[in-house]
């Protein structure tokens, strides 16, 4: 997959609960209304089995995750017939640098090279009480549970094609929780849920080969 990447942030219930006092401070004051977007550019996109570089200095984190896969051209989808237009679901990991606002999520710590790597897609998924789980080295660090999202599937994609025309291929991540897995290079990370292919990938130090 290596058409457009769409996330959403602040879309489950930890985030909200998190970030609730600091949502009533200047200039908002108010908790946002309507989703809050951010793109995750070709670049960032990797594979399962790929190696993710680790950014010398900084500090990354886990995001698994699951995708929406667009199946046909989507604009202005109701909720209720969002599913005509998925094509399947894959495991993501939206990897990051730390944040410190959800409301303008910042490039460098979303968009650096290989940090949305994709699962395979799959086409039959039930992704409404799903548990997405990430391992590292081979020890669960994370788990949690689609039912705590704030919009399901079919709200997000409705709420993207509104104002954009998706096109076949195009994925959508649909959030994730507040408490993020800190990685270290070297770190062999992978992603699982229920009915789909582990999303296993390793992280290892800029400038070192391979």
């Amino acid at each position: 997959m290596k058409d457009t990447v769409f996330a959403i942030a602040l879309n489950h219930q930890s985030q909200l609960d998190a970030w609730a006092q600091a949502f009533q401070d200047a200039p908002y004051k108010t908790p946002p209304r309507t989703p809050v977007w951010f793109i995750k550019p070709r670049n960032t996109v990797a594979a399962s089995g790929d190696t993710i570089g680790y950014p010398a200095g900084e500090q990354v984190q886990s995001g698994g995750t699951v995708a929406l896969v667009i199946g046909k051209i989507a604009r202005k989808v109701r909720p209720q017939d969002a599913a005509g237009y998925i094509a399947g679901y894959a495991l993501a990991n939206e990897l990051s640098l730390p944040e410190t606002s959800f409301y303008r999520p910042a490039i460098q710590a979303k968009c650096r090279d290989g940090f949305c790597p994709l699962g395979p897609l799959v086409r039959e998924a039930d992704i409404h009480n799903l548990t997405i789980i990430t391992e590292i080295n081979g020890r669960q660090a994370d788990a949690w549970n689609t039912a705590d999202l704030a919009r399901d599937a079919g709200q997000i994609l409705s709420a993207l094609s509104d104002f954009a025309t998706l096109q076949p291929g195009d994925v959508i991540l649909l959030g994730t929780p507040h408490q993020r897995v800190t990685l270290h290079p070297g770190d062999q990370v992978r992603i699982l849920a229920a009915g789909f292919p582990a999303l296993e990938n390793t992280l290892q130090a800029e400038g070192e080969s391979a």
